[in-house]
């Protein structure tokens, strides 16, 4: 198995050096010029490709069980204090495995896991009785998730924010359609701490854009 997974990293780099002219690589050689930071949840299911077909010198990746940004803070500050991306995007997704263990309980994980799950606990609930309520649970815990790390992230960027340098948006990406917006939509929760769906359709950044399809609000 491990050969053959080998075996792809090699032919699939290879596919990839022969679609790509030498010219490719030359602005980004020394320096790298990022539009976004995305702090996404490393599940793997959830790729930066999903909102840029070619992310290569447009995305800063920050990706974190439960993208959460504690565990990953100095790399977040350094995409948007560094690398002064207008834009933070905190990216949620549906079936989150980290909300899941930390509704369920996680005492049993090792420490650097338990470490990571407890950056959770000042958004999320534990869980309720029922399969049925756990999985209604579940949802409503990844838009608190989301709405928590966007709050976090407006109070730390206050002054960026405040002066138009920097926009957080808040979103989900939804591979189940458990939002109604189509698998693969990333629905979006808020933008600069506005969830009101009216509100974000009259924000001079939305004018012109067809956001009713992943508003999620």
């Amino acid at each position: 198995m491990v050969r053959d997974i080998l075996q792809g990293i090699i032919a699939n780099n290879g596919s990839f050096v022969d679609s790509h002219e030498e010219t490719f690589f030359t602005p980004h050689m020394s320096a790298q010029h990022p539009r976004i930071t995305l702090v996404s949840c490393c599940d793997s299911r959830v790729q930066p490709h999903v909102i840029e077909p070619d992310p290569i010198d447009k995305v800063f990746t920050v990706e974190t069980i439960g993208n959460q940004m504690a565990s990953a803070q100095g790399s977040v500050d350094y995409g948007v204090l560094h690398l002064h991306t207008p834009v933070l995007l905190i990216m949620g997704h549906t079936d989150c495995g980290a909300v899941k263990a930390f509704m369920k309980g996680y005492e049993k994980e090792n420490d650097a896991i338990k470490g990571e799950l407890d950056n959770l606990k000042a958004a999320l609930e534990p869980s309720v009785g029922t399969n049925a309520a756990f999985d209604e649970q579940l949802m409503e815990n990844i838009w608190k998730n989301v709405d928590h790390q966007v709050n976090a992230a407006l109070k730390r960027y206050r002054s960026l924010v405040a002066e138009g340098s920097l926009t957080v948006i808040g979103a989900i990406y939804d591979f189940l359609g458990a939002l109604g917006k189509g698998r693969g939509r990333v629905v979006i929760a808020s933008i600069n701490g506005i969830t009101d769906a009216g509100k974000i359709k009259s924000m001079p950044i939305a004018q012109g854009l067809a956001i009713d399809q992943c508003l999620g609000v």
